[in-house]
């Protein structure tokens, strides 16, 4: 990508940087929020991790094309929360599963590699209770590609997991080495920040309708 291009993503990225910290911050207190809001909060933070994470390797062209598919498969998963109680329940429910594989699979590596944990290491580390409220909600994850068509966005997520997968992982074409200013970079990053842009517009959005509430209730 050349450098007039380049910078005009860097600087479009960092108004979204910007505006999605903005919303965060202004969301109100955590304790207070319900659900559907307080996942909101937390998927815009996580939107926000891959674009400052995008903006501080910007000349590292894996990091900017696994930072642009997280960015749309978020952009999905904040579709399909919003659009029904049965999705925003179910993934609020996979927490705890995530959870629990994350830690068993740690507690087993550190057993055979016969790493001590103290008794309150492993003790933060055990299975937590699901909440009574997610015990009867299905917790197997999202399927992306599930999401892409019934939001129809299957070509993109084509796009990206067969392009990406080229880029990130290591094919022949990255081993034998891909020009770093190669086109396909260049459109990577492009299909990237235009979800990213869509990502900002969606939670701008979501914003003014809970301002629009707040309003109505004084």
């Amino acid at each position: 990508m050349d450098f007039n291009g380049q910078q005009k993503i860097i600087d479009m990225l960092g108004c979204c940087h910007r505006d999605l910290a903005y919303i965060a911050s202004e969301m109100g207190t955590l304790d207070y929020l319900n659900k559907e809001s307080l996942l909101n909060y937390y998927i815009f933070k996580a939107i926000n991790s891959e674009v400052h994470m995008w903006l501080l390797n910007i000349n590292n062209n894996s990091v900017v094309t696994l930072a642009s598919r997280n960015i749309f498969e978020l952009y999905l998963i904040m579709l399909e929360v919003n659009s029904n109680e049965e999705s925003l329940y179910r993934f609020y429910a996979q927490l705890a599963g995530d959870r629990d594989v994350l830690n068993s699979a740690f507690i087993k590596k550190c057993k055979d590699a016969d790493y001590p944990l103290s008794e309150s290491g492993y003790s933060m580390l055990q299975k937590e209770p699901i909440p009574t409220i997610f015990e009867n909600v299905t917790t197997h994850p999202f399927n992306i590609r599930n999401l892409a068509v019934v939001h129809d966005y299957l070509e993109d997520y084509e796009f990206f997991y067969k392009l990406s997968s080229k880029l990130i992982h290591p094919s022949a074409l990255k081993v034998f080495g891909i020009e770093q200013n190669s086109h396909q970079y260049e459109v990577v990053a492009m299909v990237g920040y235009h979800f990213m842009s869509k990502t900002t517009d969606y939670a701008v959005h979501l914003y003014n309708e809970k301002l629009a509430i707040r309003k109505a209730k004084i």
